[in-house]
């Protein structure tokens, strides 16, 4: 993940990690591929809808994910980020079943 400090990269596997545990990837991608045109929306997008992720991200990592959304290039990267752990979620089962 290049262009990406430690620190956004971690909050971006956090949130990647909470969205598959829930079984939300695929609707997770979808939505972000549908509004990544207009990420300004979709970071705003993610304050309102803050109470449910608040399970799972402490509300201060929900701003600054929203904050970090608002970069043009986060978003395609987020949504490589949620592939790749719903890709490990998907193996890890799938090696548990045989």
């Amino acid at each position: 993940m290049t262009g990406f400090s430690e620190r956004e990269r971690t909050l971006m596997d956090e949130a990647a990690r909470s969205i598959v545990a829930r079984r939300l990837a695929v609707p997770a991608m979808m939505l972000l591929e549908t509004v990544s045109p207009m990420n300004l929306v979709t970071a705003s997008m993610l304050h309102i809808v803050s109470p449910v992720w608040r399970a799972g991200i402490p509300a201060a990592r929900i701003d600054e994910l929203a904050r970090l959304l608002e970069r043009r290039d986060a978003i395609p990267e987020f949504i490589r980020v949620i592939d790749a752990a719903e890709t490990a979620r998907a193996s890890r089962e799938g090696s548990r079943e045989n």
